[in-house]
């Protein structure tokens, strides 16, 4: 599957081991997946719906409005390769500073021309499908 566009969020679903279903940013997350010809990449989601931070400037928000934004909120970006039924998406940048510096490989497949990305992740199975934008 050809990944060099944009792409939308279709759905974000996580199942566990138990087999239970639950949505991160619930069943309306927002957010786009670019892929560029030259191997950048970058993800962005969000819950939909997001309320504007409080105050003069967002920096200077309290800390509870602060933490809901950064928990409603997932992304990252740096360059990317497919090989062998996978993307590996190498991290420059991203919300969670632990990330940076990672390879987050995800398994390709697809759905008609919509590709699916899922990974598994303490003992949870991620599931992103997306649609062309």
């Amino acid at each position: 599957m050809d990944l060099v566009g944009a792409w939308r969020l279709v759905e974000w679903r996580i199942v566990s081991a138990e087999g239970r279903v639950s949505h991160p940013f619930g069943t309306d997350a927002v957010g786009p997946l670019c892929y560029t010809p030259d191997g950048h990449m970058s993800a962005t989601i969000a819950r939909a719906g997001r309320a504007p931070l409080p105050g003069p400037t967002p920096r200077r928000a309290p800390p509870e409005a602060l933490a809901g934004a950064f928990t409603s909120f997932f992304a990252y970006a740096g360059r990317y390769e497919v090989r062998d039924g996978r993307v590996a998406h190498d991290v420059e940048v991203a919300l969670n500073p632990a990330l940076v510096g990672t390879v987050q490989v995800r398994e390709l497949n697809a759905d008609g021309d919509r590709p699916i990305l899922a990974a598994a992740e303490a003992g949870r199975w991620h599931t992103l499908i997306w649609r062309r934008s």
